[in-house]
């Protein structure tokens, strides 16, 4: 029983402890998007600042302002002061802005704020704290940031603060408590806990804001672990990205989001998903001079491409556009204010791999001195999806900033029409086509020239035809092409600079002539009756033509009159005969028939042939006798077969009485008197015809629809 209970205890711990642990990664998890977007880090005299909170539909925001108070004689910070409710407004995309209006003077605005965002989605309410700090310009103390993430207060130095080493005449506090000792006391009391605004001042202008305030967040574990015990260890974290120790997952810089912040959104972009946009808010068109928030451990950082405790400091570049695939310069320009000791390089990614001498990264110069400095380098092969990075980094693993350089290149010309075929024989086609035009077809102008294109179709490679200029005429015609074979033809246009040549528009495939096929042989000419003549002939024995003969054409006129000539097509090329109606009776025609292939035939020698002037005419009387004779052959068919049966029938019935012995089964004998009558009764069926159907079967469709 004590070892169940001793079992229950250890079982109930480790639940808690994980229970715990789920409940503050959950926690975490519910305000990874949450951001806050300041509009200047250091504000000036009669300057309207404004605190964005960017968040979703279940969480909400306040406000708090930390207010210098007299405690026992002795100025102090309180933080939650509530700010005044009408300068707080919703926004749209469930975010609130507090605005601080400038005609308050900069002591009013500038100043250390506390948001508190309060989420709602699950059972009990969680809530997150951020501190937000906003400088005087005027300050006589400017730290190097507002916000430092250190492993321990130990990482802080004077020189992060605006302090020189050997200036001792500062006081120190730490949350509003005051730290009369040297810097050192200060680090110290900074160790014991968990992050804290750390504030150097002179003595006698603590409320004068012209010290240093920094907002440190010390991490409960180092920067490769997370966890309640630190013991788990954190991912790779790119571009700048930092791994939480409350949630374990990467908290990703302004301009980049991903699992492992992989992917790269450059400028004016910011948000865990790259869902945020600063020019998307009314009051702040571009990231420039502003700052972004996300929760602890990261703190307030310049965005992509800014440096310096205002954010208006950074990186610039410049690029010539080409055409794709050729070499353009791309230039990296910074204006950081202190350049020594810092150098620029160009790398295919931000990752600290290629920023380190991998395969991608481009050496632009070594330390440069003196603002405004900028380094151009040749870039090889550029294309429009190309993406590169201008960095800004003091060693191998420390980088003040980076930039996205996506350059882009000129659209090359593509035609959207078809070219037209305008001639064609055995060995030559000449094809035709509109003129390139910019906003209906694809690129970039201006277009100096086109290029048709040839291929053949079973095989082979495209082959260019001249270089046209567009003051040329839009055709080209192919010689030297092969009889009876299919090709391809296409058009590319041709862009100015190097490499403009735009790749092939639309095609057009068609067949080059056949040699002409021989005509038909053995024409023959038979008058049915005076309306019908029957035109009948015989293949020519070899087409020349893959396409075989595909038609014949037979071609008749009054003998006598030869410029008079008509003719008829016959469906279809396995046809060897037609009708032809219409010739006057009386009169004598000349008949002669060509073959087609993709070309026609000579026509064949001329058959005469003359029309009788009476025709031959099937009467109704012989209409009747002709029906009656078939219908009287039919009868006597059915009795000739009716006593067969009979003679059968009584036959099977004497061999029945007269051999019982053999056993004849009755039932075998009644089936096949049966089936012979079914069998007579059949036949009699089949012959009994009308006259008049009987004689429609007598005689050809054509007499019979005539008389009729």
């Amino acid at each position: 029983m004590a070892h169940l209970v001793i079992v229950s205890l250890l079982c109930g711990l480790l639940l808690h402890n994980t229970a715990g642990s789920s409940q503050r990664w959950r926690e975490g998890q519910a305000f990874t998007d949450v951001a806050i977007l300041l509009s200047h880090p250091v504000t000036i005299e009669g300057q309207t600042e404004t605190i964005t909170v960017y968040k979703n539909e279940n969480q909400s925001v306040q406000f708090f302002k930390a207010l210098y108070v007299s405690s026992g004689g002795n100025q102090r910070l309180e933080f939650y002061h509530p700010v005044p409710e009408a300068s707080v407004v919703l926004t749209a995309n469930y975010s609130t802005r507090l605005t601080l209006p400038g005609s308050e003077g900069t002591r009013a605005v500038s100043g250390i704020y506390t948001v508190r965002v309060s989420d709602t989605s699950h059972d009990t309410i969680t809530t997150q704290e951020m501190r937000v700090i906003i400088q005087r310009r005027g300050a006589r103390y400017r730290p190097a940031s507002t916000h430092f993430t250190v492993e321990n207060a130990g990482n802080l130095s004077k020189s992060l603060l605006g302090v020189e080493p050997d200036d001792n005449i500062l006081r120190w506090r730490l949350d509003g408590h005051f730290y009369s000792a040297t810097f050192a006391d200060a680090q110290e009391a900074m160790a014991l806990k968990t992050s804290g605004v750390f504030e150097g001042f002179e003595a006698g202008e603590y409320t004068h804001y012209n010290h240093a305030v920094v907002n440190v967040i010390v991490r409960n574990c180092s920067f490769t672990s997370w966890g309640d015990e630190c013991s788990e260890e954190c991912p790779k974290c790119f571009n700048g990205g930092m791994c939480s120790d409350r949630t374990g997952l990467c908290q990703c810089p302004p301009g980049v989001s991903g699992q492992h912040c992989e992917q790269v959104h450059g400028r004016n972009i910011f948000g865990q998903r790259g869902e945020y946009q600063c020019n998307e808010n009314e009051h702040i068109p571009t990231c420039w001079g502003s700052q972004i928030c996300y929760p602890d451990p990261f703190g307030c950082v310049c965005p992509a491409g800014y440096t310096g405790l205002d954010c208006t400091q950074g990186l610039f570049s410049s690029f010539n556009k080409v055409n794709p695939g050729q070499s353009t310069t791309i230039t990296c320009i910074t204006d950081v204010l202190d350049f020594s000791g810092w150098d620029m390089i160009l790398s295919r990614s931000p990752n600290e791999a290629d920023a380190t001498g991998a395969s991608g990264m481009y050496e632009i110069g070594g330390p440069s001195n003196g603002p405004g400095t900028s380094r151009p380098i040749t870039v090889d092969d550029a294309q429009p999806t190309d993406v590169y990075f201008c960095l800004l980094r003091q060693t191998e693993t420390n980088l003040l900033a980076w930039l996205d350089t996506s350059f882009s290149t000129y659209a090359l010309p593509v035609f959207s029409a078809t070219p037209k075929v305008m001639f064609r024989n055995q060995t030559s086609v000449t094809i035709s086509w509109k003129a390139w035009e910019h906003g209906i077809d694809f690129g970039d102008p201006p277009v100096i020239a086109y290029i048709p294109h040839i291929r053949e179709a079973a095989y082979g490679d495209w082959i260019r035809g001249p270089y046209l200029p567009t003051t040329a005429q839009p055709h080209h015609s192919f010689g030297n092409l092969t009889t009876d074979t299919y090709y391809i033809f296409s058009v590319s246009a041709v862009r100015s600079g190097t490499g403009g040549e735009g790749p092939r528009g639309p095609v057009v495939i068609l067949k080059t002539l056949c040699n002409a096929p021989s005509p038909p042989s053995d024409i023959q000419v038979r008058v049915t009756h005076t309306n019908l003549v029957n035109v009948t002939w015989k293949p020519p024995a070899v087409t020349y033509c893959s396409t075989g003969i595909t038609s014949y054409t037979i071609y008749y006129y009054v003998e006598g009159a030869p410029g008079d000539i008509e003719s008829l097509a016959a469906a279809g090329g396995t046809t060897t005969w037609i009708l032809v109606g219409g010739p006057t009776p009386g009169i004598g025609y000349v008949f002669s028939v060509s073959s087609t292939t993709d070309q026609e035939s000579n026509t064949s020698l001329s058959t005469h042939v003359n029309i009788p002037a009476t025709p031959f005419v099937i009467t109704q009387d012989y209409f009747v006798l002709v029906g009656a004779s078939v219908i009287g052959g039919c009868l006597i068919v059915i009795a000739i077969l009716t006593s067969a049966a009979v003679v059968i029938l009584g036959y099977l019935k004497g061999r029945r009485n007269n051999n019982e012995d053999k056993n004849v089964d009755d039932a075998s004998y009644d089936a096949v008197q049966d089936e012979l009558y079914e069998q007579t009764e059949a036949v009699e069926m089949h012959y009994t015809v009308t006259p008049k159907t009987r004689a429609r079967d007598s005689v050809s469709s054509e007499e019979y629809d005539y008389v009729s």
